[in-house]
């Protein structure tokens, strides 16, 4: 299950929790074998390992023409952030704390139009960069998402 979304081990598993009473329903004295659907969830949680491809010391850095305002979120299904702010002469560093174990999305887009200006979205590991996306249209979204499990990334948005 190594390449299953959490939403999908998630969805096995409320199907489990869900249909498993009803493969006990019985007399009172097959109450012992009503707990064999509980051995179907155990293979589910442990074959999910997020916590070997975990990574930490993830940052998400954007950067850009000086004075670009921009907004948007970044984060994993755990916890999200939203980001409201203008861009000066040094990026902006966003740290995600603890480890990063799923998949990070990342969006943010230009707030106000401006045709010359460029925002540049970038997530380091360890301060290398994994991902990255730029855009310089007048309102300009990038989207970002990169997955320590398969170090996949993919872009979305339209391409300058």
């Amino acid at each position: 299950m190594r390449g299953r979304t959490l939403s999908q081990v998630m969805t096995v598993l409320i199907l489990v929790f869900a249909l498993g009473p009803l493969v006990g329903c019985g007399d009172s004295e097959d109450e012992g074998s009503s707990n064999a659907p509980n051995t179907t969830v155990q293979p589910a949680e442990t074959t999910v390992q997020p916590e070997e491809a975990a990574v930490e010391n993830v940052v998400v850095r954007v950067s850009g023409t000086p004075g670009t305002t921009y907004s948007g979120s970044y984060g994993t299904f755990q916890s999200a952030q939203s980001v409201d702010d203008t861009l000066g002469v040094e990026p902006a560093d966003y740290e995600i704390e603890g480890s990063v174990s799923d998949i990070l999305a990342v969006v943010f887009r230009k707030s106000q139009p401006a045709d010359e200006e460029t925002l540049k979205v970038e997530i380091l590991v360890d301060g290398e960069v994994v991902a990255e996306d730029e855009t310089s249209e007048e309102i300009g979204v990038i989207n970002v998402t990169w997955s320590p499990q398969t170090g996949q990334i993919e872009r979305r948005g339209p391409v300058d």
